[in-house]
């Protein structure tokens, strides 16, 4: 199993001292990956749990490939109708080629209704016939040989050519946990990679995408990814009590669940930790990408975050690599 981390581009860590300093520390661990949320403009009723600064997570991206030769960058994930599809494909295509293909596109439908509002995108209501629509343009313009032409209900392409393309396959993602989001996924991407998923939930799901495929004939590479909540490593037994997202979710993501002790899931010791990322790879997770460091968290600070990806790295990350 691979295993990523979310970098923090949020509040205290949006700078460029904070930032380098942690591409730097995956680099030189051994992490496979390094990814960013994307947030763009906020309404100014925005769920206080969001924070308030965040950095772009495409331009993020391209300057951590900039300064790694090993690491790949992706996003977790990119609301896909925040961006036109042609222009996003460009981005995308431009970090695969100076990279060596090291860019992964993370893509979903997005669920910050006044985020929609401020940014004068397509309807928040018709965000999932918006992001099919780009999806289909995106892989139109990674793959299509001569002139581009698309005829949808918001987007229409005539006679339009895009070069260069990108090198190798550059992945598309699909986020999302609901069933639709599973059937979008199969249908249009190279992968799934949803928020937060017990074990079980997960073995499910993909049992349900790798029928759809089969179904439709679809043949083309997919990994099977999953965007991770906070980890911890705590030095004894005692866990924290459950934040409220942690038990209730959000309107984004559901909870975050616990395991049979009520711990919450990758809060614990080293070994606790281990076990939780080892159901996930039993599961049927290929790649899991953890997160450890939240908006407005009091506790974890940049000193803090840098010693628990530390720890992590020696003390979890050799077995899942090796799970």
């Amino acid at each position: 199993m691979e295993v990523g981390i979310v970098i923090p581009t949020f509040d205290r860590y949006a700078n460029g001292v904070e930032f380098r300093r942690v591409v730097e520390q995956l680099e030189r661990l051994g992490f496979d990956s390094a990814w960013f949320g994307d947030h763009i403009a906020f309404p100014a009723s925005r769920p206080e749990y969001l924070g308030d600064s965040w950095l772009d997570a495409v331009a993020a991206a391209n300057v951590g490939l900039g300064m790694t030769t090993r690491l790949k960058f992706g996003t977790d994930v990119l609301v896909a109708p925040y961006r036109n599809p042609l222009m996003l494909a460009k981005m995308a295509t431009t970090a695969s080629v100076l990279s060596d293909n090291r860019f992964i596109l993370g893509l979903g439908i997005g669920w910050l209704e006044g985020e929609f509002e401020v940014l004068n995108t397509p309807p928040f209501a018709s965000r999932a016939q918006v992001t099919e629509e780009y999806i289909e343009i995106i892989r139109l313009a990674f793959t299509q040989a001569g002139e581009i032409n698309y005829s949808g209900k918001w987007m229409q392409i005539s006679r339009a050519l895009f070069e260069p393309k990108p090198v190798g396959a550059l992945p598309i993602l699909i986020g999302g946990n609901h069933r639709n989001a599973l059937r979008r996924a199969a249908l249009l991407g190279d992968g799934w990679h949803p928020l937060f998923l017990a074990p079980d939930e997960y073995a499910r799901s993909r049992v349900e995408i790798e029928r759809i495929r089969e179904e439709k004939g679809i043949v083309r590479p997919f990994q099977f990814s999953m965007s991770g909540s906070e980890c911890r490593i705590l030095p004894g037994a005692s866990a924290p009590e459950l934040t409220k997202v942690a038990q209730e979710g959000t309107s984004y993501a559901p909870a975050v669940g616990t395991d049979a002790d009520g711990r919450q899931r990758f809060i614990g010791t080293a070994e606790e930790v281990m076990a939780d990322c080892l159901a996930l790879a039993d599961a049927g997770v290929e790649q899991l990408v953890l997160r450890f460091a939240v908006p407005l968290d009091p506790k974890t600070g940049p000193e803090e975050h840098v010693e628990q990806v530390r720890l992590f790295a020696e003390e979890v990350l050799p077995a899942c690599q090796a799970a």
